[in-house]
């Protein structure tokens, strides 16, 4: 039992350490970005009309974990555990006589290695105005994810995010929320705008992200093989965010001088590295720790020892709560004795 403990107390700096989000420290051109205001599940679901029934395909990512689907659904309908960005395609209409049929799902980024995909290694660049219509902002490349297609053919999958600075937005407005089930209606089509304006006598799909794309700050591009290969996919958003903005970036070696404003003012996000005096706190309780519970172990099987006899220097522990009181008592008597007045008494 003490073994365990030990290894448990030992491993807890590692898993602190493991569970810091990439996110909010996102390096780039000298510079740090914290979008960890962004995190959690986010979706844009887009829309294929195929005849009689819809193709629909919901694009999620969380940036600063892994994903969790809800619910008690079988296995194969989930992207696998340490997926980020998952796309899951869906027919809607009278197929095999159901109205609901999974056609896909997708592991498009994340710690994918252990389910022969690969590691989650985010790359990050900035936008280059010239190119994107003066916008400033992000490039961020999410990657680790395959998909095998039923004859066999493998690609890697790929999400590119173009992060553009909008100081007017947080970058959760307008979402369409989506489920596992979705609205068969043709309403929801006609309500949407088209993100391909191009027919189908041009052999492209006409695609339709549904919500308000006004006022949605997610939004879809493409998703598609790479122009520079097509063994790879590659799917593309649009995010307004006011994170994105330089204003609101750091020097991460001085996040003490930041742009414009601070926090959720406009200017940066506030530090959230350890200092030296913390982690050699840390040091010392697991120092300490180990030490108690190597010296009990080593009390226990060589000696037997029970109760307070299982700790080093039990003895001396044990007198800790008396040396303090005396410590205490001669330190008021030390504080008393200094006040009061010296020399001769009056006869």
């Amino acid at each position: 039992m003490i073994l365990p403990l030990l290894s448990f107390l030992l491993a807890t700096p590692a898993a602190a350490a493991a569970s810091t989000s990439w996110c909010n420290r996102v390096l780039v051109d000298g510079r740090q970005y914290n979008l960890e205001k962004l995190g959690g599940p986010h979706s844009v679901v887009v829309s294929n009309p195929t005849g009689a029934t819809l193709h629909n395909t919901t694009y999620t990512l969380d940036l600063c974990k892994p994903l969790v689907k809800s619910g008690d659904g079988p296995k194969e309908e989930r992207c696998p555990d340490g997926t980020r960005v998952c796309a899951i395609s869906r027919l809607i209409g009278k197929v095999d006589n159901k109205v609901d049929v999974i056609s896909a799902v997708i592991p498009i980024a994340g710690d994918l290695a252990e389910v022969g995909g690969h590691k989650f290694e985010p790359k990050t660049k900035l936008l280059v105005p010239e190119a994107e219509e003066g916008a400033e902002g992000l490039h961020v490349t999410l990657s680790g994810g395959t998909y095998t297609f039923e004859d066999g053919r493998k690609h890697d999958q790929r999400a590119v995010v173009r992060f553009v600075c909008d100081e007017k937005r947080e970058g959760t407005e307008g979402e369409y929320e989506s489920e596992d089930k979705y609205d068969t209606k043709m309403a929801d089509i006609m309500h949407s705008r088209r993100r391909d304006d191009d027919s189908d006598d041009d052999g492209k799909k006409k695609e339709f992200q549904l919500g308000d794309l006004e006022a949605a700050s997610l939004l879809y591009d493409s998703y598609g093989p790479s122009q520079s290969d097509s063994d790879v996919d590659v799917l593309r958003l649009t995010w307004k965010t006011k994170y994105a903005c330089a204003s609101r970036s750091t020097d991460p070696l001085d996040p003490e001088s930041p742009g414009e404003g601070n926090g959720d003012e406009g200017g940066a996000p506030p530090n959230n590295s350890w200092g030296f005096f913390t982690w050699f706190i840390i040091l010392v309780f697991f120092g300490t720790a180990a030490y108690l519970i190597f010296g009990s172990w080593l009390n226990y099987t060589r000696y037997g020892a029970r109760g307070w006899d299982l700790l080093p220097h039990g003895d001396s522990i044990r007198d800790v709560p008396y040396l303090l009181k005396d410590w205490l008592r001669r330190a008021l008597n030390t504080v008393q004795g200094s006040g009061s007045r010296g020399g001769y008494s009056a006869v």
